[in-house]
């Protein structure tokens, strides 16, 4: 049953992270330059600026995404970027994208904060809008967190960087440690949830959600970077 429970839970950490790119699919290509989505008077606008400024500066960024002109293929290639970022950056920036997302889903609606969870589509515009507004509540340095993390992620795919692996002592024991949090009735609400998603209330598929990602990123340095490594580099 535990071994069970903490597979699914690798599944659904990486499941996690990927869709955060609901709110990326926000930036607009136009010829190959990226195009600031927020107006001036959202609190996401200077450090999106920041940005999108710095990666149309970077010519060979541009070019190489210059083909990828609609929203899922730019969603596709940048959720590819994601995963080689988790594979190649160092831990600390791991850690750090992972607690920022934990602070996101905190900030989801209900419903929203469920369907981490569940099968959905990758371009559900509800969600994307319900992401945005909650990443818009985060103070500053988590938007830079996610930028650096995000502009990084795509220079590591463009330079096919190294991949970092996954230490499998420090992620036996970091599976072992996410067990172990989830004792008895707390196991089985979880098993619950992940076993039928669809039939999972909105409240419990929301605790789930939220309870996976906080307690990943808070388990000790080298136990969440080997976890998180293998949930969201794959």
């Amino acid at each position: 049953m535990k071994k069970l429970l903490l597979l699914i839970a690798l599944i659904v950490a990486g499941a996690i992270g990927n869709n955060m790119f609901h709110g990326r699919t926000a930036f607009q290509m136009r010829t190959v330059m990226l195009v600031n989505p927020y107006p001036t008077t959202s609190p996401m606008y200077a450090d999106q600026q920041a940005f999108v400024d710095r990666f149309n500066s970077n010519t060979k960024l541009r070019d190489h995404y210059a083909g990828v002109i609609t929203s899922k293929g730019l969603y596709a290639a940048w959720k590819a970027a994601f995963s080689r970022g988790a594979r190649s950056l160092p831990r600390d920036r791991l850690v750090q994208a992972a607690k920022t997302q934990a602070a996101i889903l905190a900030r989801l609606p209900e419903a929203s904060c469920a369907k981490f969870v569940r099968p959905q589509d990758d371009f559900d515009q509800a969600l994307g809008a319900d992401i945005r507004a909650a990443v818009e509540k985060l103070p500053s340095y988590h938007h830079q967190i996610m930028n650096n993390f995000f502009y990084d992620s795509l220079q590591a795919e463009l330079d096919n960087a190294p991949v970092i692996a996954v230490d499998p002592d420090n992620l036996q024991v970091a599976m072992q440690a996410l067990g172990q949090r989830y004792p008895g009735e707390y196991g089985q609400r979880l098993i619950g949830v992940l076993s039928n998603p669809t039939g999972a209330s909105d409240a419990d598929a929301c605790w789930a959600a939220n309870s996976l990602m906080t307690t990943a990123a808070d388990l000790s340095d080298p136990e969440a970077e080997a976890l998180l490594r293998k949930s969201f580099g794959g």
